[in-house]
């Protein structure tokens, strides 16, 4: 459903604004997603499970030595994931997921569209 590998994105909330997270890694596997990576707060672990019928994904991004941030998200007909992310009942926002795809290079060979 999802490519395991580099993604990138960004959370949004209202004090900060949109803040990016960059090259971070996610796996899925078997309902389950983990991975790790970096942003403005700091270095994160990932750990969640997806459901490869709907897409919909639910996962905890822990923060090293700090506090941990429930995301919420299903397809956005685009390949990427949004969603809502939670900080306990009162701190909350959007965030949009996208996974990394290498660049053409020009020398793939042309597939037919049938």
């Amino acid at each position: 459903m999802y490519p395991s590998g580099r993604w990138d994105g960004f959370w949004v909330q209202e004090q900060y604004g949109r803040q990016s997270m960059r090259a971070f890694e996610l796996h899925f596997s078997a309902g389950r997603v983990t991975g790790a990576g970096r942003d403005t707060v700091g270095p994160f672990t990932v750990d969640g499970a997806y459901d490869a019928t709907t897409g919909a994904v639910r996962l905890v991004k822990q923060y090293t030595g700090k506090h941990a941030v429930l995301y919420a998200g299903h397809p956005d007909g685009e390949g990427s994931i949004a969603g809502t992310w939670t900080i306990g009942e009162h701190h909350r926002g959007s965030f949009l997921l996208r996974p990394v795809l290498a660049k053409p290079t020009g020398d793939e060979p042309i597939q037919e569209i049938r």
